[in-house]
């Protein structure tokens, strides 16, 4: 009875020749320049679905769902960029013919040593001395966690994942009871990752005189400590340098629920009312809109940020609530 609706899409689409800066000798007079070098495909299916689940004279409530799901690809690169490695790291990312786009590179994090130090990962094959690696030797990830070190100059980098979503988009429902009507709507996000860096920095220790008066995460209090030997949370020491390096411990769930918006409206009986005759119509409505948001860490809101990192100067959407009366006369 037209009670349910929907349509699946698939899609591929393929770009070839992109923009891409190659590096050539300073002796030429500039750095580099743009080529169209470089292939990507963009591959995903969208779902769409619309039910009606009661209708009848007085009461109809139906209930719509949208999901998306997309993949990238890299299809070629320059050659004179994977001829060493067969790929090569722009920080933060890591790129090679067949990988996706947005793969995280960075440091991995391997928890504390006994004495409440940060310890990050080697990969010793990418050591030419097959030990702990060089500050230099970064182009690579590395395979294999083949021990910990507490400098980062002697850690490895290692991919972590892509940043994009596994799967996001939005539902809503609209009842309507009588002569009343409601409307609500959210979208969300499943899946890909977020560097948090506000929650990095609240959980770094103070690091000189200038940084007297900053603030910290309440989870400080959870760090490694003599009589706290089982945390995970490096030791609380002014100037340790490495106790918040940029790693994959900051890393965080991108996935996300919000309460996009919410409309509740009454249509006054006009007719019984005896008010026809003026007014064909009145209707008495409040709107709101970003009631609530649910994420990986409170206060965190991954829509900041569409590439790697939580930004620090933006602002998450306003809370507004707001009413009103209309007429049709």
């Amino acid at each position: 009875g037209g009670r349910l609706s929907g349509d699946v899409e698939g899609y591929y689409k393929r770009t070839d020749d992109l923009l891409f800066w190659l590096s050539i000798p300073e002796s030429a007079g500039t750095r580099g320049y743009y080529g169209n070098i470089g292939d990507i495909a963009n591959y995903g299916v969208e779902l769409s679905l619309n039910g009606t689940i009661i209708r009848t004279k007085t009461v109809d409530w139906s209930v719509a769902v949208n999901a998306s799901h997309n993949r990238t690809r890299i299809l070629s690169l320059p050659p004179d960029k994977t001829r060493d490695n067969g790929g090569f790291f722009e920080s933060p990312f890591w790129y090679e013919e067949g990988g996706p786009l947005n793969n995280y590179m960075t440091y991995s994090y391997a928890g504390v040593n006994e004495y409440g130090e940060a310890l990050y990962w080697y990969d010793e094959e990418l050591s030419p001395a097959g030990g702990k690696v060089s500050s230099n030797n970064i182009a690579k990830p590395g395979t294999t966690k083949s021990g910990t070190t507490t400098v980062i100059g002697e850690a490895s980098r290692y991919t972590v994942g892509s940043t994009m979503p596994k799967l996001f988009g939005g539902f809503s429902t609209t009842l309507r009871v009588g002569d009343f009507d409601l409307n609500a709507t959210f979208d969300y996000q499943i899946g890909g990752k977020i560097y948090d860096s506000r929650y990095a920095s609240l959980m770094s220790p103070l690091s000189n005189a200038s940084s007297a008066g900053s603030t910290f995460h309440k989870d400080w209090i959870r760090s490694w400590s003599p009589v706290n030997t089982d945390s995970d949370i490096p030791r609380w020491q002014f100037g340790d340098a490495y106790a918040t390096y940029s790693s994959d411990r900051f890393l965080t769930n991108a996935s996300y629920l919000n309460f996009q918006s919410v409309s509740v409206g009454y249509n006054v009986p006009v007719a019984r009312l005896g008010l026809n005759r003026y007014i064909n119509r009145i209707r008495v409505y409040g709107v709101a809109e970003n009631l609530g948001f649910i994420s990986a860490r409170k206060g965190l809101d991954p829509r900041q940020s569409f590439s790697s990192a939580s930004s620090l100067n933006v602002y998450s959407p306003v809370r507004t609530i707001s009413g009103g009366v209309q007429l049709t006369f």
